[in-house]
């Protein structure tokens, strides 16, 4: 990942973020009207386009665009928890690991590069294994398996920022440690943080949408990405647009954050 140095309004990922932590409230709500779980025999399989049905319906006749509505809630909000807890985690790490210097710092480093030698998917498997399934397993899972890579950038920039001149003017006048931290740190880290969350939110959704797959996730009757998309590869050579509209969802909301993300990295203002 590459994260061009500047400034970054603070304005725009407040805005963005709070844009994206309502869609799954008003999504939340909106299951009242939609229906996601009402079966219907008569339109089972239906295709897209037939009337009150806009993509179709499901294996036991439930409409796929309320369903693709509902799964929304449960994989953007788990996308969402995983993104901030996994950046809190990552960041608290690498800001102790970088600011203490020494061999704290080497032993620390040591412990992120045994972790990050493991696949992300591996640890949320091995967790998943003996938190068993649900959406809070989930989140639990993916954040323990993807802080690492945030740690590691957030202790580059925590050393550039330990170098400048007025880091060792504070350092001469005999500044505690902690107080460096939370005002020059933190304080420098935060455009870096915005950009890493923005990665990391889209990163939950694609291992929440994985784990349900392969059925370690979310399990039936609750819907996610993940879930939709394994019932709609079940049933792909007679019906391939069942899988078609969630793994275009998944597709289109993890472009758009990584472009999101992208544009605010390279912002020089």
């Amino acid at each position: 990942m590459r994260i061009v140095k500047g400034k970054i309004r603070p304005v725009w990922i407040i805005s963005l973020l709070i844009a994206f932590l309502s869609v799954p409230i008003l999504l939340h709500f909106s299951q009242t009207i939609l229906n996601p779980q009402t079966q219907n025999a008569k339109e089972v399989l239906c295709p897209p386009g037939t009337p009150g049905h806009l993509l179709g319906c499901d294996f036991l006749g439930r409409d796929n665009l309320s369903r693709l509505l509902s799964g929304s809630t449960v994989s953007l909000g788990i996308g969402l928890m995983v993104g901030f807890l996994s950046t809190i985690i990552g960041t608290m790490w690498g800001v102790l690991s970088g600011a203490t210097g020494g061999v704290v710092d080497q032993v620390m480093m040591r412990i992120l590069e045994v972790w990050f030698a493991l696949p992300e998917i591996l640890i949320a498997t091995i967790l998943l294994l003996v938190l068993g399934h649900g959406a809070m397993a989930v989140v639990v899972a993916l954040t323990f398996g993807g802080w690492m890579g945030v740690a590691r950038v957030i202790r580059g920039e925590t050393l550039r920022i330990r170098e400048q001149l007025y880091m060792e003017a504070s350092r001469s006048v005999g500044t505690r440690p902690s107080w460096m931290i939370l005002k020059h740190f933190i304080p420098n880290l935060l455009p870096v943080m915005g950009v890493l969350l923005l990665f990391r939110i889209p990163g939950g959704i694609l291992g929440e949408s994985t784990l349900s797959f392969l059925g370690l996730g979310i399990s039936p009757p609750h819907s996610s990405w993940g879930t939709l998309v394994n019932e709609g590869f079940k049933a792909l050579p007679m019906t391939p647009w069942v899988l078609l509209w969630p793994a275009l969802a998944i597709v289109a909301t993890l472009l758009s954050f990584q472009w999101i993300a992208e544009k605010i990295g390279r912002s020089p203002s």
